[in-house]
């Protein structure tokens, strides 16, 4: 026998690689079994609990709950994450890194002509109010890649600013009131890029509050109404700064370190408010009824299951303000962008009224025969979400989405 094998002890070298099979083994055996558990679970209370759950877990997509479920997975996807960014790679999981480290995802193009189509019905939805005398804007909201300063890798294209140039341009044909929130941030100097969260979709507190003196302004130039002046004012604000504590959309597709960490800003007046919600006729401040304030001050970091967005802004839908200068009703059709706008035209108007963007149907309704009589009727879409959807233009009103 030659003499490197020797003093080679089979059995302990068997051993040791039994050891590492059984250690691997029990590793896959325990991660089956907590992801079991946990889609069993959601089976039964219907309450997630595990892990970040999409909406993809919530339309019985196997996959997609076995993903959400899956034990450490944060730590997993951040280590994916880390190793991507270190080489360079910058598309992970439909999410795209951008030059300046923002996250962001591609948008397809739509055709042109279900584009137009889409316009003429927000232009039916304009005549039909305007022959009740109602008032009515649409707000584009901005687009996360800047069209002049795209900053994607060389090669990608999304089409979100081509869509909307093709949306709007037929509202305008059509004679539609509309306000391209990316025209007015060019006018004031912005760099649009400071108005939206590294790793999410959503924009931010402070540019929801600027996007809603912009509205405001069209409230008070359109219906003529009275606005206390110390709610427009941001210096009648407290803007509490919480640090490193949300982990967006796109940050929870990769993870910790292939875009970081948000910080989050939460914008709450100084001066007295007073609220009613309508649904529930609970009365309380602003605090109490349009944010979620407690939900920061409390919060446990857990950057895959929370939602800091939705969950802090998401709040009473159907408001009176009962400190209100004027009597003024207000209809918003909005989507999740319009989080951080509502809850300041709750203070502008003495009612508003929340629509879904996605199911705007109601809209015929609050506005029609025996409804709010509003003031006027504002529809703020996120284009990346509401182009191309037919949902978001079936406002229920022949003509109009039908």
């Amino acid at each position: 026998m030659p003499e490197r094998y020797e003093n080679l002890d089979i059995s302990e070298s068997s051993f040791r690689l039994k050891l590492v099979l059984g250690l691997f083994l029990a590793g896959l055996i325990f991660a089956a079994v907590y992801t079991d558990i946990g889609i069993l679970r959601y089976k039964i209370t219907g309450k997630p609990d595990l892990s970040y759950w999409t909406s993809d877990a919530d339309a019985d997509n196997f996959e997609a709950q076995y993903t959400a479920c899956f034990p450490f997975k944060l730590f997993l996807l951040s280590a994916n994450g880390g190793i991507n960014r270190a080489m360079g790679e910058r598309e992970m999981n439909d999410v795209v890194r951008m030059n300046n480290g923002y996250l962001t995802a591609l948008m397809v193009q739509v055709p042109e002509e279900r584009l137009r189509a889409e316009a003429d019905k927000v232009a039916a939805l304009q005549e039909w109010l305007e022959s009740r005398g109602i008032p009515f804007l649409y707000v584009a909201g901005p687009v996360k890649s800047n069209e002049k300063d795209p900053e994607l890798p060389a090669g990608d294209v999304d089409y979100t600013n081509a869509n909307l140039n093709i949306f709007l341009d037929e509202l305008d044909r059509k004679g539609v009131n509309y306000l391209d929130l990316r025209r007015e941030m060019e006018k004031d100097g912005m760099n649009s890029y400071d108005w939206f969260y590294r790793t999410d979709h959503h924009w931010t507190t402070r540019a929801g509050f600027w996007a809603y003196g912009k509205i405001e302004n069209w409230l008070a130039d359109t219906t003529g109404i009275t606005v206390d002046p110390q709610v427009t004012d941001l210096n009648n604000y407290q803007i509490d700064r919480y640090e490193k504590i949300m982990l967006g959309s796109r940050g929870k597709r990769v993870g910790l370190l292939y875009g970081g960490v948000d910080d989050f800003e939460m914008i709450t007046p100084k001066f007295e408010t007073s609220l009613t919600d309508v649904a529930t006729g609970e009365k309380g401040t602003f605090q109490d009824l349009l944010v979620k304030e407690d939900y920061l001050k409390n919060h446990e970091t857990d950057y895959l299951r929370s939602d800091i967005y939705d969950l802090t802004l998401q709040g009473a839908t159907h408001v009176v303000n009962n400190k209100s200068a004027n009597d003024a009703n207000i209809i918003f059709i909005t989507d999740s962008f319009g989080f951080t706008v509502q809850q300041y035209l709750a203070l502008t108007t003495s009612r508003l009224d929340e629509i879904s963007a996605y199911t705007p149907q109601g809209v015929s309704q609050l506005a029609g025969e025996g409804g709010v009589n509003p003031e006027a009727v504002i529809l703020l879409q996120c284009p990346v979400f509401n182009l191309g959807v037919d949902t978001s233009f079936d406002f229920g009103i022949d003509g109009a989405g039908q």
